[in-house]
């Protein structure tokens, strides 16, 4: 009986082992390219942001006037799933004031498709002022090459000039460089 259990523990042993060991490297799969994440901006692009739609008066909400914008931004910085902004220039009209673009940084989420943008701004008589936009929706399309654009929607009371209107803005998101 001991030679039988002895015997059958020898077989089971080559049963596991001989068949890990056995496998020709053929059977193997190839690795899987297409898995690989690669991010759609690259540092040192240059992008345009410019779009159009209406402002609400902060404490009037029903007194609106047209708003349109027109951002020129540079990639800064791209880590895993993001990618830093930095304003090199741009406009922002309400009405008829417009204020002039100082400097800002944003940030753009490729898994989310959020965009949120931080713009230092001066008016006609130098007063400060600060916008702030927040996008959803912003598909950016990877690759993204020279001329290539995506939209994105600016909501509603999380878009502002800040203590003087939210902002409802349809945008295009353009790549120049």
């Amino acid at each position: 009986m001991a030679l039988v259990g002895t015997a059958m523990a020898l077989v089971m042993t080559l049963a596991v082992v001989v068949p890990a060991f056995g496998a020709p490297p053929t059977l193997i799969p190839p690795a899987n390219d297409h898995h690989k994440l690669t991010a759609p901006l690259t540092q040192g692009m240059t992008l345009t942001i410019s779009g159009s739609g209406t402002a609400f008066k902060i404490g009037h909400p029903s007194t609106t006037q047209s708003a349109s914008i027109s951002l020129t931004a540079t990639v800064e910085k791209v880590s895993f799933g993001r990618a830093l902004l930095n304003f090199t220039g741009g406009t922002l009209t309400i009405g008829s004031d417009t204020f002039t673009v100082v400097g800002g940084h944003g940030i753009i989420n490729f898994h989310s498709h959020k965009i949120v943008l931080h713009v230092n701004l001066k008016d006609t008589t130098g007063k400060q002022a600060h916008l702030i936009l927040y996008g959803k929706d912003a598909h950016v399309p990877s690759p993204f090459s020279v001329g290539d654009h995506f939209n994105v929607d600016f909501a509603k009371h999380q878009s502002k000039l800040a203590h003087q209107s939210f902002l409802d803005l349809s945008a295009t998101v353009t790549r120049n460089s």
